[in-house]
This record gives structure tokens, C-alpha cells and sequence, in this order.
């Protein structure tokens, strides 16, 4: 199983675009912090996720301004063949 729900802070929003099969693709990074139990222990998270959304998903997110709070649901793959660098591929999302 690959999925991954995240609330965030969208951070940074890249420009609409086109992949060469003519898909509407946006990039954006979402900004997460929160408290987590770790051993019984209290866990501090701080990250920023690379994400992109494409289709419908993509057309409706390039209206959204940076600073809105999100929650995103999709599945990790790697940013280009090869690396090992991850990246969230949105498949649904909502403003919270």
C-alpha cells in the first residue's frame, strides 16, 4: 500500500503547466508541523513535502494563494526515475 494524508500549509506554488501528453501540472511544497507519540514520548514534526498535482487537481490548485491550510491525500513516488528523492502526488485535497 502507498497513501499519505497530510495537513499543511501550502508554501510555495509553482506555475501551471503541461506535460507533453497536454495534462494540466502544478508543483507546490507543503509546509507540516505537528506533535506526534513516539515511544510514549512526545515527537515535534517539522517538514516540507514536495508535491504536484495534475488534471483537475492541478487546474483547481493554481487559484489557491500560498499560506492556506490544506489537508492532501495522495501517494509517494519518486521524483524522476532513478532517484531516490520523493515527491507527494496529490489525488485529492481540501481547505481546512
Amino acid at each position: 500500500m502507498n497513501r499519505l494524508e497530510l495537513q499543511g500549509i501550502l508554501a510555495e506554488r509553482g506555475e501551471l503547466r503541461y506535460t507533453p501528453a497536454g495534462i494540466e501540472a502544478l508543483d507546490f511544497v507543503l509546509q507540516h508541523q505537528s506533535t506526534q507519540s513516539e515511544a510514549d514520548m512526545p515527537c515535534e514534526v517539522q517538514l516540507q513535502i514536495g508535491c504536484v498535482g495534475f488534471g483537475k487537481i492541478a487546474h483547481e490548485m493554481h487559484r489557491l494563494s500560498p499560506g492556506v491550510l490544506l489537508q492532501v491525500s495522495g501517494f509517494l513516488r519518486a521524483s524522476r526515475r532513478g532517484s531516490r528523492q520523493m515527491k507527494l502526488h496529490v489525488t485529492q485535497y481540501i481547505e481546512v
